[in-house]
């Protein structure tokens, strides 16, 4: 018979005073823990346990026996708790759903070095520019802006707010000429968020070093983000668009900055990490959502707003400051 069996038997049925209560703590017959009993006092020549119709108790010889027997179960089962959650760590599947204007280098870096530290784990991440149901099972977290969530009860972590920047390429401003203030775009064909519109005109509004300005563009094409990105890349026109999408693209001379002390009226935009639960998840998520909030905090660029701060909140609100390590 199995030695830690017997031990385990001894103490269940010394806490419980029972055999049957030790013998249904442990799912097993009462003729079992009776069995592993006998064999545990034969194996150390010691009576362990008083028995009689009505009680079990310990005997006087086995009360320090009775206590190391407890402490060594105890540090076994935390040994056996500790290397399942270092597995768990490790391996399992995570299922996320990002949006396009995230895959770019930027986004590359994050999924390498994440893998470095969780090489086990089956990351399966989807490029999404629709709604998200997170309730739904198809995704377990998700990297989006705040309106592309359906609940309001998702747990959301800020990673990154980033100002939108005019930009385009050398190529179509080697041609077109660079605009040196903001009546300048009324002759450039512009590239915009819809929203940049004022509502029921063809103007956009744009705050240039504090004053706001109206423009009327020539031309004009408004689309996602991901539309307008490819068209500045190609020359196409000015384009408007969150700074951390264009990071790397300006970086390598792809683009850019077009008029930097002016900028569209829309807020800036916000890129959160989304999840269902605060309570229970497991050891992987958690390592993920410490990774990511990590990771954008480092790959901020130089800013004085930057406080190295973050919000965790569900999406309706209720913001809990959260300082970062």
């Amino acid at each position: 018979m199995d030695q830690l069996y017997m031990l385990r038997a001894f103490v269940a049925a010394a806490q419980h005073r029972s055999f049957s209560k030790a013998a249904a703590s442990l799912g097993v017959t009462t003729g079992s823990i009776s069995k592993a009993i006998a064999k545990l006092e034969a194996s150390i020549h010691t009576r362990v346990l008083h028995r009689t119709t009505r009680s079990v108790s310990l005997t006087e010889e086995a009360q320090p026996y009775y206590l190391s027997c407890c402490r060594l179960l105890e540090e076994l089962d935390e040994a056996h708790q500790r290397i399942a959650q270092e597995r768990e760590v490790d391996s399992g599947r995570l299922r996320l759903a990002v949006h396009p204007m995230l895959v770019s280098g930027t986004f590359s870096r994050l999924l390498s070095d994440y893998q470095a530290i969780a090489p086990n784990v089956n990351l399966m991440v989807s490029v999404q520019e629709g709604i998200i149901n997170l309730y739904d099972g198809q995704f377990d977290m998700a990297i989006l802006p705040p309106d592309r969530v359906e609940q309001s009860a998702v747990i959301r972590r800020t990673l990154s707010s980033s100002r939108r920047l005019l930009v385009a390429s050398p190529g179509y401003l080697h041609q077109h000429g660079t605009p040196n203030q903001a009546s300048d775009l009324a002759s450039h064909f512009l590239l915009l968020d819809p929203q940049s519109r004022q509502q029921g005109s063809s103007f956009i509004e744009l705050l240039e070093e504090g004053r706001r300005v109206s423009v009327l563009p020539m031309s004009s094409m408004d689309g996602s983000e991901v539309l307008l990105r490819a068209a500045a890349l190609t020359g196409t026109g000015i384009a408007t668009l969150p700074e951390a999408m264009v990071r790397d693209d300006i970086r390598m001379g792809h683009l850019d900055p077009v008029l930097p002390r002016c900028s569209t009226c829309e807020s800036d935009v916000d890129i959160c990490l989304f999840y269902s639960h605060r309570e229970l998840l497991p050891t992987r998520f958690r390592t993920f959502i410490d990774f990511c909030m990590a990771f954008f905090r480092n790959d901020k660029p130089a800013s004085p707003a930057d406080h190295n701060e973050s919000l965790e909140r569900n999406a309706e609100g209720e913001p809990r400051l959260l300082t970062a390590a």
